[in-house]
């Protein structure tokens, strides 16, 4: 039997990178999925659809554009995969940006920016989820943290803080749903091949240099590797595992 059969999943931001490959990995283990995200398509035209990847997996799948600061929008993926699925079974709240400032030369409304998809949008997500998940035998919250909300980062004062808050909240949340029965983790990826980094992967030596000098592992992460690891933390084998930060980053954090 398929680790995820019959359980109706919402993934934010799941058109592209990280949410792309967790959306499929989670439809070919049986999920039904919601793709929450602002576009359809993927940030990188080498990068495959994610409807065509669940489509190719067999699994029921529907788009609902969601922006995550907004809370109706939200609302209306967890209503929507009510209506279709019957149901909300996991949250992914994985839709996030990077933008790179130290603090003093962060445009404040960068700064606004990136806490309100990062953090808030992890918030309202989870928010909007509960009521349902809580009707579920099978509930699981999963937030995408970072490594860089458990050590600093150079050049990310507002990403470091949101993902430190995301870290935080989710440790927070494990306590108050302990007693519901909602897993409550969170992944906290290291260098990962995707949209969000490809323009200083391409262009910029020295941030690759000083990344894989911090990178144990001789290579930096695929998308799917983190799916892999969100695919444990959503099936039955983690039901014991909540409040934990998840890192899939080659030992960077080892260090």
């Amino acid at each position: 039997m398929k680790r995820l059969e019959d359980r109706a999943v919402i993934v934010t931001g799941a058109s592209s990178g990280i949410g792309n490959a967790i959306a499929a990995e989670f439809g070919a283990e049986g999920a039904s999925v919601v793709v929450a995200d602002i576009r359809q398509e993927p940030k990188l035209e080498d990068q495959r659809s994610v409807f065509d990847r669940l489509d190719e997996a067999g699994a029921e799948s529907l788009f609902v554009e969601t922006d995550v600061r907004e809370e109706s929008e939200l609302q209306a993926a967890v209503d929507a995969s009510v209506e279709e699925f019957g149901g909300l079974d996991i949250m992914v709240n994985n839709a996030g940006i990077y933008y790179q400032y130290q603090a003093h030369e962060t445009p404040t409304d960068d700064w606004e920016d990136i806490i309100d998809v990062n953090l808030r949008g992890v918030f309202l997500g989870s928010k909007v989820a509960i009521p349902e998940l809580r009707r579920s035998e099978h509930a699981k919250i999963i937030n995408l943290a970072s490594i860089f909300g458990l050590v600093g980062g150079a050049n990310s004062a507002a990403y470091c803080a949101s993902k430190g808050g995301v870290a935080n909240l989710t440790r927070q949340m494990a306590l108050d749903y302990a007693g519901d029965e909602i897993n409550v983790n969170a992944l906290a990826p290291g260098i990962i091949k995707t949209a969000q980094n490809v323009i200083w992967r391409e262009n910029n030596p020295e941030i690759i240099a000083d990344w894989e000098s911090s990178t144990p592992w001789p290579r930096f992460g695929d998308p799917s590797d983190v799916a892999d690891a969100a695919l444990f933390l959503a099936s039955d084998k983690s039901d014991f595992v909540t409040g934990h930060v998840l890192s899939v980053d080659g030992g960077w954090t080892a260090r």
